[in-house]
């Protein structure tokens, strides 16, 4: 099995060398290129109202700061008269106090406390690639946003929700984006409004569990899966919505514990799905929006993977490689279309890697999600170990694998 291991050699433009050291394979890279998001708000251990103390008390230790003017809506310059000079002091402060990086643009942008806590409580997931427009999509569920950015020019742009958005697809039939939302399925319609489709999870369900990933199949259909609970009974499930009957229903009962990763193969005839803390990849027969004969594609701790890490997104190549995203362990694992273990990228600064996507002009480039080591009950403390988990890598696989056919576009 071949092993490619991402260095950072810079901190702020990170150039991370992924290289193989078993074998000769032309050399990838890999490096942050997209704003990098390390802190996860209360996912990670922090919630905001823990970011907004620890923001404040930054700004308490400046000489220059008068405290009793101090609050989340002062301004930098106006309120607390900071000059520019001060401001980036402070910023700097801030990515300290954080472990983080905040690129150039979007620091020169924070002209206020509470952009400096919108900022920290953030992070970037489901990466989803349109060839169309070279733009790269990903959310951040806990701040019901949807980032945009552009991987030719580097404009990042993002729109902000009144409920959290939790996986994307492109549309085949109009502007915009197809999502699943915390209770259903919508679009992403002009003026970052969401028009809801269908919102199929039932009431008394609602206030303990949410969507979470999710993909369509090749005839437009999109499918996506739920978070079990286990103090409320209630299981993760999968569900489908067919936007031209606009029905929806289960499509797989379960139950699951968190539903992630989801695509097809062998044209579309085998569906994979993660089911996260059961450590395994199941895969289904699919057809004509029914799945059965579910088996074990993957049963990760049976392959020796350590306990306590835990297989999230994925994506698929078009020699039928399965890229899996390993939660907790500072790496995505390539698996062969049979489920062998072919091939692990490392990334050794930062601990849990949550998705991934191929995109770029030549449709090899591996576009890599992380998120903050304290997230979802994490030890945040270890940022420090991994100062990088929570950014946007990109893995520069220079030709020898390029993206497949494994999801595909919403049919509405």
């Amino acid at each position: 099995m071949f092993r490619l291991v991402a260095r950072n050699f810079a901190a702020r433009n990170l150039n991370v060398a992924v290289r193989s050291a078993v074998a000769p394979r032309p050399a990838f890279a890999a490096r942050s290129r997209i704003v990098p998001c390390a802190a996860y708000s209360a996912a990670a251990g922090l919630s905001k109202e823990d970011i907004t103390t620890r923001v404040l008390d930054v700004l308490k230790s400046f000489e220059k700061v008068d405290g009793s003017k101090l609050s989340t809506s002062a301004a930098f310059a106006e309120d607390l008269g900071l000059d520019s000079l001060d401001a980036v002091e402070v910023v700097m402060a801030v990515e300290e106090e954080f472990a983080i990086e905040i690129p150039d643009k979007e620091a020169d942008e924070i002209k206020t406390v509470q952009q400096a806590i919108d900022y920290i409580a953030k992070t970037p997931e489901g990466p989803l690639y349109d060839p169309r427009t070279s733009i790269l999509h990903f959310i951040d569920i806990e701040q019901n946003q949807v980032h945009h950015y552009n991987v030719l020019s580097g404009e990042l742009t993002s729109e902000q929700f009144d409920v959290s958005v939790t996986c994307l697809a492109l549309r085949r039939n109009g502007k915009g984006l197809a999502c699943a939302t915390s209770h259903g399925f919508a679009l992403i319609e002009e003026g970052s409004s969401l028009k809801h489709l269908n919102q199929p999870i039932p009431t008394g369900f609602q206030p303990y569990t949410r969507f979470n990933d999710g993909a369509c199949d090749r005839y437009g259909r999109f499918i996506a899966g739920t978070l079990f609970n286990s103090e409320r009974s209630v299981p993760g499930q999968l569900y489908i919505y067919d936007p031209k009957l606009d029905v929806c229903e289960v499509l797989e009962p379960g139950p699951f514990t968190d539903s992630n990763g989801l695509g097809w193969t062998d044209g579309g005839k085998t569906m994979l799905f993660t089911d996260s803390f059961k450590n395994k990849i199941y895969a289904f027969d699919y057809e004509d929006g029914k799945v059965s004969r579910k088996r074990d594609f993957v049963d990760c701790l049976s392959q020796g993977l350590p306990e306590g890490t835990f297989p999230d997104g994925l994506c698929i190549d078009k020699d039928g490689g399965v890229w899996s995203a390993r939660w907790g362990a500072s790496r995505i694992i390539r698996y062969t279309k049979d489920g062998e273990m072919d091939l692990e990228v490392f990334f050794p600064t930062a601990l849990n890697v949550t998705a991934c996507t191929f995109g770029g002009p030549k449709n090899d480039q591996l576009y890599v999600t992380t998120a903050h080591c304290g997230a979802c009950g994490g030890d945040a403390s270890r940022q420090a170990a991994f100062p990088d988990s929570g950014n946007v890598f990109v893995v520069d696989l220079s030709g020898e694998f390029t993206g497949g056919e494994w999801r595909f576009e919403f049919g509405g």
